[in-house]
């Protein structure tokens, strides 16, 4: 299926198609097995892979028709796309003929007995539709739409799949089992503190980092995984602990860029100006050919700029340079400006070596797997 949908048809869709390892891992992440007494819910569910790997774990009946029986009643999946919902059936039941079911029914019969799997809007479902779902396995779309602007929700875009969360949270049953892929900036955006504290007071689990959601979609997740417990007090570790050593923070000042390219007019005085196309990584930059009219904030040299565009794919996720001018410039905010506190030359020197290190790749491998940086994972920088 992924070799018949462009991405641009996957992004309309909201749907990426769960790889087999990553639904595995989805699957195994449960606290509490799958058995046959459970109640598996997908909400949205697709072609069907989360639902099958989690079929995987019942047993098989002698006959395609007696299987079908008993797995109608466990395995719940919904999804707005009728050709999805068709898919995740015939998939389902070719899986159970490829284990050794015997075929003793017709195709209509077949798909008619899996009547639980079904073109729905999950975001409709009521608490007392979803009462009895021990085992909700959740692959939300990643698609960017308008706040709900309720609850902690403010104003502006959001990433879907927090709110679908957010919602399955608040209806879903007590002490049923989540396992949610999600993308990674609800483990490590700057944005969704808020979130992240919603969740950790409503479900008693962890959060593993998994990495690139498969090779067409430039996406990191990390699989969510607890018992949806009101009011826990265990939280959730969001980030590796940071390491006892001195913290970037401690020691110099990190802020964005202040001059906004395509906003800030040209008018004012001419100020050496920086961006990313001419900083060059790893070099004392003395000089500069650029120059631009600038009204706003200008800074005062020696200082570290960061490139904020930084990808878990990149040789150096904080790629830098030190520049040392002997007047006030302009630097763009797709920057970031690392300022020692004590504003020597020789400190910038110290902190380059600390950035093109593979313990600093590592660091901010684990602590923001975006394809950029934020100001906080910069400041909680080891700096030994």
């Amino acid at each position: 299926m992924r070799d018949h949908f462009s991405i641009e048809d996957m992004r309309v869709a909201g749907s990426f198609f769960t790889g087999e390892a990553l639904a595995q891992q989805t699957l195994t992440s449960f606290c509490e097995p799958i058995s046959q007494n459970s109640i598996i819910l997908d909400p949205t569910c697709g072609a069907g892979n989360l639902l099958i790997a989690c079929s995987r774990q019942l047993d098989i009946k002698n006959t395609l028709s007696e299987t079908l029986k008993v797995w109608g009643k466990i395995l719940w999946g919904y999804d707005i796309y009728p050709f999805f919902v068709e898919a995740s059936k015939l998939r389902i039941i070719t899986d159970i003929l490829s284990r050794g079911a015997i075929n003793d029914c017709c195709i209509e019969t077949a798909i008619s007995l899996l009547d639980n799997i079904k073109v729905k809007d999950a975001l409709t479902l009521t608490k007392e539709e979803l009462s009895s779902v021990t085992h909700a396995i959740i692959n939300p779309p990643f698609t960017v739409c308008p706040s709900p602007k309720k609850n902690y929700w403010k104003t502006g875009k959001v990433n879907s799949a927090g709110v679908f969360l957010d919602i399955f949270v608040r209806t879903l049953p007590t002490n049923c089992n989540i396992s949610a892929i999600l993308p990674d900036v609800l483990r490590s955006g700057s944005r969704y503190v808020d979130f992240r504290t919603f969740i950790a007071k409503n479900i008693k689990g962890i959060c593993s980092v998994w990495g690139r959601f498969n090779s067409k979609t430039d996406v990191d997740v990390f699989v969510l995984s607890g018992i949806l417990n009101e009011n826990t007090v265990d939280g959730i570790k969001w980030i590796a602990e940071k390491p006892s050593s001195l913290s970037l923070s401690s020691l110099y000042d990190v802020r964005i860029g202040p001059l906004v390219a395509y906003r800030d007019p040209l008018k004012g005085p001419e100020y050496a100006y920086f961006h990313p196309k001419n900083t060059p990584a790893w070099e004392i930059v003395t000089n500069s050919n650029e120059r631009r009219q600038f009204e706003g904030t200008v800074l005062k040299p020696p200082f570290v700029l960061i490139k904020r565009t930084s990808s878990p794919t990149d040789r150096f996720r904080a790629s830098a340079t030190v520049v040392n001018l002997k007047e006030n410039v302009a630097v763009e905010n797709h920057m970031m400006v690392v300022t020692p506190k004590s504003l020597k030359l020789s400190d910038c020197l110290i902190l380059l070596d600390i950035l093109k290190s593979d313990a600093t790749n590592s660091f901010l491998n684990e602590r923001i797997r975006l394809r950029h940086l934020t100001v906080s994972a910069v400041k909680d920088i080891p700096l030994n």
